[in-house]
C-alpha cells in the first residue's frame, strides 16, 4: 500500500513538473504580465532544438523568396546559420506567454512586439519576429514559416528567416492547454 501511494505521489509529481515547464523558457513571477523578467531562465528543450536546426537547414540552403511583384522567384543563397542567443530566447519566451492573451505582434499592454527587445537590454538593428499558434512540434512550426505557397505579401516570416543582416536568434514556446490554440511560438532575431 506504502508502495502504491508513493508511486501515485511521484506520478502525480511528474505530471504537473511536464505541464507546468512544457515550454523553453519559463518565468520567475506572473505578478505583473506588463513587466519584462529580464531575469528568465532560459531552458532550451528538443523542440526549440529541433526549430533552430530545420531553420538554419533552411536559412543555409539555396532557396527563394517572391519579389514584391509576385511575379519572379529571388533566389536567396549563402546566407549564414543563426547563432541561438540565450537573451533572445528571453525575449521570444515573455512573447510567446503574451502569445496566450493577444495572438498578434502588438503586446497585451498595447504596445509592439520589439519594446519586449529594448525592455531585456537587446539591440534591435536589425529585429524580426515570428509568432505562431496550434503546431506542436519545433519542426513543424519552422516548416510552417517557410511560407512556401504564399505570395510577396504572406511571405513575410520567410524573409525573417533570410534576412542577411540578422545573426541570432531566439526561440520559445509555450503549451497552454484549454486555450484556443495550445501552443504558442515566438522567434525573435536581431544582430
Amino acid at each position: 500500500m506504502k508502495r502504491r501511494f508513493l508511486f501515485s505521489l511521484l506520478s502525480a509529481f511528474v505530471a504537473s513538473a511536464l505541464l507546468f515547464s512544457f515550454s523553453s523558457c519559463s518565468k520567475g513571477s506572473d505578478d505583473d504580465d506588463d513587466d519584462i523578467d529580464v531575469n528568465i531562465d532560459v531552458n532550451i528543450d528538443e523542440q526549440v532544438l529541433s526549430c533552430f536546426e530545420t531553420i538554419n537547414t533552411f536559412r543555409t540552403s539555396n532557396t527563394w523568396q517572391w519579389d514584391e511583384g509576385n511575379t519572379t522567384q529571388v533566389p536567396v543563397t549563402g546566407r549564414a546559420a543563426f547563432v541561438l542567443d540565450e537573451d533572445l530566447c528571453r525575449v521570444a519566451s515573455i512573447r510567446a506567454r503574451e502569445l496566450v492573451q493577444n495572438f498578434d505582434h502588438t503586446r497585451p499592454n498595447g504596445s509592439s512586439c520589439f519594446t519586449a527587445f529594448s525592455e531585456a537590454g537587446v539591440s534591435l538593428s536589425p529585429a524580426g519576429e515570428c509568432i505562431a499558434a496550434g503546431y506542436s512540434t519545433g519542426v513543424s512550426v519552422a516548416n510552417g514559416w517557410r511560407e512556401e505557397d504564399k505570395n510577396y505579401a504572406g511571405q513575410g516570416h520567410r524573409r525573417i528567416l533570410l534576412a542577411a543582416g540578422a545573426t541570432r536568434v531566439g526561440i520559445a514556446y509555450v503549451y497552454s492547454p484549454g486555450s484556443s490554440y495550445g501552443y504558442y511560438w515566438a522567434l525573435v532575431t536581431a544582430q
